[in-house]
């Protein structure tokens, strides 16, 4: 905030590249900046002069001015109903301040190219894409002709965006992750983790994931047994009720809302779309010792997107599946060593490509194609 506060004209510049309009979000931001920090000033105070009345009392009862300390009581509970509604206020402002904030994306560096996906830039061209003298086949082709890949009993399993491995394709797929994760921590010094799942919602915000791509995302929720509540609720069914039909009524409600309770009290955990998200927040509320960084972790999780492909795209095969593998590579470092640690990341992924001989580019995405964070 303090960035934004100083550097309005970049942040203004920062968000019209990335197509978003700035102008009265930058007036929301400072206004309600302004509210918060005038109400933690506010509230700061009271709290100091409720502090020094609590104190003032003991000295007035030691000086046996009992006139005063019934003033100063008087004078402490006044205040502390003030506090009482600061806090109440200052929550209020909190929470729209932190909701407005969490609606802001990143700021794109100075050399990042400004437009659609157009104006994506091209850094270099690493081997030469085969040619062949045929028409060749798409991937899900090969390997459903191959018994590789079998989509259809991964649709009875789970529905659609599923697929079911076999034979060797489940053993290349295995192959290939474990040929990563020892070239990663082998030759290019990162540290193998196996990081949960399962996240909750303060590690899914911490790298951008919520509130802005929930509905994106698999999470779990406990289970209403709904045959077991309906055996619950049936003998309070108004239906050819003889008795008071109100009581029958709250009766029921007081259930429902017992049933409703039980299925709230369980916390949601989020599937993760990506091991970015644990590795990332292995330091979140951490206060990391320089002289450790950088700290590189990398890791091969399954991971879960719930968000569909693009109308007419991509409804067949492998790509936009609701579940999929991928190693994942993360580095930990200071702001003044980021871009030169993003180059090294971007050369250690480089390099499973050169030896896997599979021709690639590199090329610095544009603001609008970039990610949200």
């Amino acid at each position: 905030m303090k960035w934004i506060r100083e550097n309005q004209d970049a942040f203004v510049k920062g968000l019209k590249d990335r197509g978003f309009e700035p102008s009265e979000l930058l007036t929301q931001i400072l206004s309600l900046d302004e509210q918060r920090r005038g109400t933690i000033q506010k509230l700061q105070e009271a709290q100091a002069r409720r502090n020094a009345a609590s104190k003032e009392i003991g000295n007035a009862k030691a000086a046996k001015d009992e006139a005063r300390a019934e003033a100063l009581k008087e004078e402490v509970a006044r205040l502390k109903a003030e506090i009482q509604q600061g806090e109440a206020q200052e929550r209020e402002v909190e929470k729209k301040y932190q909701e407005l904030l969490a609606t802001i994306p990143n700021i794109p560096a100075a050399d990042v190219p400004v437009g659609d996906e157009t104006a994506n830039k091209e850094l270099r061209k690493v081997g030469t894409p085969k040619q062949f003298s045929f028409e060749p086949k798409q991937h899900f082709e090969l390997g459903e002709a191959l018994g590789l890949m079998d989509f259809e009993t991964a649709a009875k399993l789970s529905g659609a965006r599923f697929v079911v491995l076999k034979g060797a394709l489940a053993r290349l797929e295995r192959a290939l992750g474990q040929f990563m994760l020892d070239l990663h921590t082998s030759e290019h010094g990162y540290t193998e983790i196996n990081p949960p799942l399962l996240v909750r919602d303060d590690t899914m915000f911490g790298t951008a994931q919520l509130p802005k791509f929930a509905e994106d995302q698999f999470a779990t929720s406990k289970v209403l047994d709904v045959k077991k509540a309906r055996q619950v609720i049936a003998p309070f069914d108004v239906e050819g009720t003889r008795g008071d039909k109100d009581a029958v009524l709250r009766e029921g409600a007081r259930v429902l809302d017992g049933l409703l309770t039980q299925l709230e009290g369980r916390e949601k955990l989020w599937l993760i779309p990506t091991a970015e998200v644990p590795l990332t927040n292995l330091v979140r509320e951490d206060i990391v010792d320089e002289a450790k960084l950088p700290m590189r972790v990398t890791a091969w999780t399954p991971c879960f997107r719930a968000e569909a492909g693009a109308a007419g795209k991509d409804t067949r095969g492998m790509i936009r599946q609701h579940q999929f593998s991928k190693v994942e590579l993360v580095s930990i470092t200071t702001p003044e060593q980021s871009a030169e640690e993003h180059d090294r990341m971007t050369a250690c992924a480089e390099t499973v490509l050169k030896r896997l001989e599979i021709p690639y580019r590199t090329v610095v995405l544009s603001t609008g194609d970039m990610g949200f964070a």
